[in-house]
């Protein structure tokens, strides 16, 4: 989410996580475009009017790097003219302001189903390497160094959900939100990050899974 309103970017991601999406904020153009320098979001709530600049050079940004994450412009612009430069711009979507929640998170839905849906762009292999690890959403697979992790199917749907959002604390809750189809047990997500840090991280020097104080877990190389 890039919106500066910070009320409306708090009950955006309230709204989200109860929807069970893991959602990321910024407030500022700035820091949208530093947070959306690689393909790990399935979808991004863009707000026109940002502090810094507007979201349609945002989005023309974005675009210009061959992202291709689905893109809901957020606006109280509602003449025509306005709508039709969003979407010629790259936007796949354009809400009104103000918005009803049940509406946006539908077409937010609606955005995530259809990428979800889509092939990986051309060039793109679909995997997600940190450091030396490499994760293969694709076949849920993951190395390090070359060896092959050997991972039970709950410990791969955790680590493909750090991998996706790599360099971002998430919390246990937000773990368990995105995949409760896996792991079912309230809870016991701390377990599976202490078997996931032994087979990733021991014998290791640099060390990926890592505990952010108050804020929960975050898989990084850096």
């Amino acid at each position: 989410m890039i919106v500066p309103n910070d009320s409306l970017r708090n009950l955006l991601a309230e709204r989200l996580r109860a929807d069970g999406f893991i959602p990321v904020g910024a407030r500022t153009g700035t820091d949208a475009l530093k947070l959306l320098d690689s393909p790990r979001f399935e979808t991004i709530l863009l707000d026109w009017m940002l502090p810094d600049m507007d979201g349609v050079s945002v989005l023309r940004e974005l675009r210009t790097r061959a992202l291709d994450t689905p893109v809901m412009v957020l606006s109280s612009r509602g003449c025509v003219t306005d709508r039709v430069l969003a979407l010629d711009s790259g936007a796949d979507d354009y809400l009104l302001k103000p918005f009803d929640m049940d509406e946006c998170m539908a077409r937010v839905r609606r955005m995530v189903r259809t990428y979800r849906r889509q092939p990986p762009r051309s060039g793109s292999s679909g995997l997600h390497c940190i450091a030396d690890l490499t994760v293969d959403p694709a076949r849920h697979i993951a190395t390090r160094g070359g060896k092959r992790l050997p991972l039970s199917a709950k410990e791969c749907a955790i680590l493909e959900v750090f991998a996706a959002h790599a360099g971002t604390p998430l919390s246990q809750r937000e773990l368990e939100q995105a995949v409760m189809d896996t792991v079912t047990e309230s809870g016991i997500i701390p377990v599976y990050v202490h078997y996931l840090r032994k087979k990733i991280d021991d014998g290791f020097h640099l060390k990926l899974l890592r505990t952010v104080r108050n804020k929960g877990y975050m898989l990084s190389g850096a």
